[in-house]
């Protein structure tokens, strides 16, 4: 027979063995399956992330001040730092999905036309004529952004709550700044 094996070598044969012996039947006992368990590609759909509706509605409210302030030049200055800091939003969301940036920023007229087309939650299909109507509108969306933000500081991870929580808390400062 050869040489007696240590004691050391014995225990690692037998975890060798052991391993891909009864490795598979571990697993299929663990999982409930007759036989070993296999990795397959058809998972469950994936839920989209909750805060790409956040992003797409502060994107929408960036075309939204743009459209009023084309239309509105007297409320250009009024509405200009709040179109900033959404955007600045927007930025920070885009960070938080690992979304990368858009390549061409969407010129001003550009950005009135995509928001007077395809409009956004609780906005009108184009910019009211009166700029207190279009204050309004505006403000309404702002609104909305900022329900869809809080509601989502319910369920978001520990990660993303301050993230969350300050879109909401910037929403309601945003509203009351557009009364």
């Amino acid at each position: 027979m050869g040489p007696p094996l240590s004691r050391r070598h014995a225990l690692v044969r037998f975890a060798a063995g052991a391993g891909i012996i009864g490795g598979s039947g571990l697993l299929s006992a663990c999982t409930g399956s007759p036989g070993p368990v296999t990795p397959t590609s058809a998972s469950a759909p994936v839920e989209p992330d909750p805060l790409l509706a956040v992003l797409d509605e502060r994107v929408g409210l960036i075309g939204q001040y743009d459209a009023a302030g084309l239309r509105h030049p007297e409320l250009h200055p009024r509405l200009l730092p709040l179109r900033m800091q959404t955007k600045e939003q927007v930025v920070a969301l885009r960070l938080a999905l690992a979304l990368p940036e858009p390549t061409v920023e969407p010129t001003a007229s550009a950005a009135a036309e995509s928001s007077t087309t395809a409009g956004t939650s609780g906005s009108s299909s184009a910019v009211p004529v009166d700029p207190a109507v279009s204050l309004e509108a505006i403000r309404l969306a702002v609104q909305a952004s900022g329900g869809t933000a809080a509601a989502l500081c319910e369920t978001t991870s520990a990660e993303r709550a301050p993230l969350v929580g300050s879109l909401a808390a910037a929403a309601a400062c945003h509203e009351l700044l557009l009364r």
